[in-house]
């Protein structure tokens, strides 16, 4: 009989294992789970900041429609997993995006180093996601090349304009050295960059342009100053006596 019991001791013991085990194993799916959804909705939110960013800097419907779509996607996958209250709410939000967006807000002009970065940061950022939405078959890769185009076109003329006003700022303020670095990185991009489009030998002559003149402004200023200064030495006092020193004892500058 009391082997019967410890039998049965045993059995019971045993399933309450088993049965903690599969309990644990369901929360730990359950936590596996709620990670994965969590880092789908961090995705979705990365996608949305990206849009965010990008709608400062350039006004293209068609890019920020792929956007949300995948943004829209990342809520699809979520809810895959979990059911979420908030997916009606945010496919809303993103379709919303679609048609509240400003042209006006968009940024025409780039004022610094640091606003030239961020906004390669944000183009970069953005041809990324459209790359990946490609994979995932949320658009041709036809449409994707064309929107990633425009992004490096936009980029290209921002960079362009700004380094061209850095060097005209520059060239203001009598400094030719630093305008000519700016004027020197305006042109590199043209060059460099394998886009084509309307006006841009025209545009790389232009910058030419503008270091010649920088230069012959800067010579023509050096030689005024020189001759004033020479003008200035050989000048007379009230008394009809050389002013410098060097004239008075003949060691006047010759050219």
């Amino acid at each position: 009989m009391s082997y019967i019991l410890i039998i049965i001791i045993v059995l019971a013991v045993l399933g309450a294992l088993i049965f903690a085990q599969r309990i644990s194993q369901k929360e730990k799916q359950k936590r596996v789970i709620k990670t994965q959804a969590k880092r789908i909705l961090l995705r979705a939110d990365d996608i949305w900041d990206a849009a965010e960013n990008i709608s400062t800097i350039i006004d293209a419907p068609e890019i920020f429609d792929a956007l949300m779509d995948f943004y829209k996607y990342q809520l699809r996958r979520r809810d895959e997993l979990i059911n979420a209250d908030d997916t009606q709410d945010l496919c809303d939000k993103a379709d919303n995006f679609k048609t509240s967006h400003n042209p006006s807000t968009v940024k025409n002009e780039l004022k610094s180093d640091m606003e030239i970065n961020l906004a390669k940061r944000s183009c970069a950022r953005t041809s990324k996601l459209l790359r990946s939405a490609n994979k995932l078959n949320l658009l041709t890769g036809k449409a994707c090349n064309a929107m990633r185009n425009a992004l490096r076109r936009r980029l290209l003329d921002l960079e362009v304009e700004a380094y061209i006003r850095l060097g005209d700022a520059a060239g203001e303020k009598e400094n030719p050295a630093v305008a000519t670095n700016h004027y020197k990185f305006a042109k590199k991009l043209l060059i460099e960059s394998d886009l084509k489009f309307d006006g841009k030998n025209e545009l790389v002559r232009s910058i030419s342009n503008k270091t010649q003149r920088l230069f012959g402004n800067a010579v023509e200023d050096q030689l005024s100053r020189d001759l004033k200064s020479e003008k200035d030495k050989e000048a007379k006092d009230i008394h009809g006596i050389p002013r410098d020193l060097d004239v008075m004892t003949g060691n006047k500058k010759k050219f």
